[in-house]
């Protein structure tokens, strides 16, 4: 027994102090007394008690019966009536209060007692139930399933606002209405049967009753999918059927998408990768079952969309894809497939053709094509592209390896020339192979240390002396012997991997022009030469941090750069090699005479020294254009007040020729190959260096 709060209702004083005294003393906690009806009314909605004892006949117009009817319409409260009449019209009255007892006067003690507990817990549980029952009707309010509850027999009992809508029936319709009328099932798919509620016993003793999709006809005539739950609830007072159902053309909708998404590109609507290998893998499939007929891979690769797609935006660089797309499939056969893997790739799969002459007859309209003028917005575009082409001829396994060889092909034609094809061959495989084998080389050697740099003096052929030398790397392989520079250069250029090997390079001689400076050695440069690729990256910030790393002075290092350098995109490249002069280095421009540099151009750089290219060297002696173009550089070096070095120079003749026309420096083996840097301290010594010739004289 807890300290609950009556209130007692009682018109005769001395009754309700006898009352309130026993209550008391059983433990409860009287909070108020009325006598009145009105002032009972107004006690219970000020106080609030947990429980009211209430007499019936009271001395007011409003007797306890109306009392207790009014406070229940404001305040759910457990009211038990104390009267003394116990009359069948008293009682018939009182039940329209909703009493939870009622206690004839005179009563002892426990009866009271036991009346008053069995009412407060009967009300306790009353409003658990209650709470619960609203939290269960919020919850199936506003889930986003329907819900139908329905008894064994079919008698619809409930349904949620939800299934009220996916349904089309309304609560108060559907409580007159059978459970198979309201729920209309047929199959969805064709293996399977319709759920009908018109046996409930028999429909429940079947399997796969969760989660199992149906068509759903509404009133109207509308069909919904749905995806249904059946489960039955038994016990000893009731046998029901709760049926939850969600409309699912929504998620029919996305699961087609991810469908279309999973075999179809999403921006040209043509098959995607993943379908193009399927059906490459079944056109090698039905060759290796005997078909005859060839088919062909075409790898198309749009040139210069990325300008295309940062000069006019993302949305006119779809736009320009998609005219390409339905472009190339106008020009093929309704039997054959154009894909689109990413970006502006586009694979196609002639099956059949006509070896490679229909190949390429059918690659030539792609690209005519192509070719034509494309409106994007207020801009006229004209862009070509380059194919790779790939005949099947019987001795492919699986598509991958078509897929490898048509790429190859393209990248072929990507360098040879924009705008046109290339089929392939055994050859480019093998290229392919030998091109990844030195790649891997490449990167092992870095990491293992296995370059090395040489260094081949340049001679001042006014003094004799050597005034400088250039950096040459050299790959020594333990199988291969030394590997070519011009074998391995390329690919590190092509690869990206010329930066990390360009900067170890740097780091290599300026350490080394470290150590020459510190055994006494000084008052010469050492050239390194540059690549193209490190040009992308801020190279001025890079050799200033290698030299404070070294401790070399900038005055020590020259750089060297190619024509063909030095001309693609110059004013980027002006700016750079100003901040490499503006630190002290030396700049040089190597292999002049093979690039298209004009003399306006020239002016522009900030160069101190000329090289002459060796191919206009080796005829020099027999050879009169070349004379005059090695005249004519020297010529030009000495009008804007450049040195001018002559390399490859191998014969007496050649030096004398150089000499005669006023060339300043000169390198080569007929003064000195190139060497590891400790055999060439001796010349760093006295800096004389002795001739081929004078070698030989001397032996």
């Amino acid at each position: 027994m807890g300290t609950n709060s009556i209130l007692i209702v009682e018109d005769e004083v001395l009754v309700a102090r006898d009352i309130k005294a026993r209550l008391t003393r059983m433990g409860y906690d009287v909070v108020g007394i009325a006598s009145r009806g009105r002032e009972a009314v107004s006690k219970a909605l000020d106080l609030l008690p947990d429980l009211i004892l209430m007499d019936i006949n009271l001395q007011d117009d409003m007797d306890g019966v109306d009392a207790a009817v009014k406070i229940r319409s404001h305040f759910n409260v457990p009211i038990i009536f104390c009267t003394a009449y116990s009359n069948e019209e008293t009682l018939e009255r009182a039940k329209i209060s909703d009493p939870y007892g009622y206690v004839l006067k005179p009563f002892d003690n426990r009866e009271l007692e036991i009346n008053i507990e069995i009412a407060l817990y009967k009300h306790k549980a009353e409003k658990v139930l209650l709470e619960t029952r609203q939290r269960l009707d919020a919850t199936l309010t506003n889930i986003s399933d329907g819900v139908i509850a329905a008894s064994i027999q079919g008698k619809v009992h409930f349904l949620n606002p939800v299934a009220e809508t996916i349904t089309g029936w309304s609560m108060l319709n559907a409580s007159e209405a059978s459970l198979s009328s309201i729920m209309p099932l047929t199959a969805f798919e064709v293996d399977q049967s319709d759920i009908c509620f018109n046996d409930l016993d028999t429909l429940l003793s079947r399997p796969s009753l969760v989660n199992s999709r149906q068509i759903l006809t509404k009133p109207n005539g509308q069909e919904v999918p749905i995806e249904i739950s059946i489960n039955r609830h038994e016990d000893v007072v009731s046998d029901l059927v709760v049926i939850t159902f969600r409309d699912i053309s929504q998620q029919l909708h996305y699961e087609e998408k991810i469908r279309r998404n999973a075999f179809v590109d999403e921006l040209t609507e043509l098959p995607n990768r993943a379908l193009f290998f399927d059906r490459l893998a079944s056109s090698l499939n039905r060759r290796k079952r005997g078909k005859r007929e060839q088919f062909a891979v075409l790898f198309l690769d749009l040139d210069g969309f990325g300008v295309v797609n940062d000069g006019l935006g993302h949305e006119q660089g779809d736009t320009l894809i998609n005219e390409v797309a339905r472009r190339i499939e106008t020009t093929i056969r309704p039997d054959d497939t154009v894909s689109r893997f990413s970006g502006d790739v586009f694979p196609i799969l002639l099956d059949p053709v006509d070896g490679v002459t229909g190949s390429i007859l059918a690659c030539q309209r792609i690209l005519y094509a192509i070719e034509q003028p494309i409106q994007l917005g207020d801009t006229e575009v004209n862009i070509s592209a380059s194919v790779g082409i790939v005949l099947d001829h019987g001795k492919y396994k699986t598509a991958d390896e078509m897929i490898r060889d048509a790429d190859t092909a393209l990248h072929r034609a990507k360098l040879d020339s924009k705008g046109g094809y290339v089929v392939f061959d055994n050859q480019m495989h093998k290229d392919v192979k030998t091109f990844l084998k030195r790649k891997n080389g490449i990167q092992k050697a870095i990491l293992d240390g296995s370059f090395e740099v040489h260094y081949q003096p340049i001679v001042d052929l006014a003094t004799g002396k050597m005034a400088s030398m250039e950096a040459l790397l050299r790959w020594p392989d333990p199988v291969e012997g030394m590997i070519s520079p011009a074998e391995f250069i390329p690919i590190a250029e092509e690869t990206g991997l010329i930066l990390p090997l360009g900067e170890w390079v740097l780091r290599t001689v300026c350490n080394q022009i470290k150590k020459w400076n510190d055994a006494g050695f000084d008052d010469f440069r050492v050239a390194v030469n540059l690549s193209a690729r490190q040009f992308e990256n801020n190279i001025p910030r890079l050799i200033e941090q290698i030299l404070i790393d070294s401790g070399t002075s900038a005055t020590s290092l020259s750089l060297e750069i190619t024509e063909g350098i030095a001309m693609k995109n110059v004013d980027h490249n002006i700016r750079m090699l100003k901040e490499l002069k503006d630190l002290g280095l030396f700049i040089s421009l190597d292999d002049f005479g093979t690039g298209y540099s004009s003399f306006e151009y020239l002016k522009r750089f900030p160069l101190n020294t000329l090289k002459i290219d060796r191919s206009f060297i080796q005829d020099i002696e027999d050879n009169v254009d070349d004379r005059a173009i090695a005249k004519a550089i020297i010529a030009m070096g000495q009008t804007l007040n450049l040195k001018v070095i002559a390399e490859g120079v191998e014969t007496e003749s050649q030096l004398e020729i150089l000499r005669s026309s006023g060339c300043d420096y000169i390198q080569g083996w007929y003064y000195c190959r190139a060497m590891p840097a400790d055999e060439l301290a001796p010349h760093l010594r006295d800096r004389y260096l002795v001739s081929q010739r004078q070698m030989e004289l001397i032996a």
